[in-house]
């Protein structure tokens, strides 16, 4: 699965992060960094008086794959 990381550094100066799936993976840097200054300008994200999301900071696709080890069993429905 591919997901879109965006990390935005708050009004507090720490990092915070925000990861979408379903995405388009096919966005270029320069769509991604227009969505993230808008986001950032909207400033929906707060907290206790906090913008959680006041400056873009940095954006990456992220693949993550999943290796099962124990495989789950059937369901039997009880008759």
């Amino acid at each position: 699965m591919k997901a879109l990381e965006l990390s935005f550094k708050g009004s507090d100066k720490r990092i915070k992060h925000l990861r979408l799936k379903y995405v388009n993976t096919e966005l270029t840097p320069t769509e991604v960094e227009n969505l993230m200054k808008q986001m950032a300008a909207a400033k929906l994200f707060a907290k206790d008086g906090m913008e959680l999301y006041a400056e873009p900071h940095a954006a990456s696709i992220v693949e993550t794959t999943k290796t099962a080890l124990v495989t789950a069993k059937p369901v039997v429905p009880a008759v």
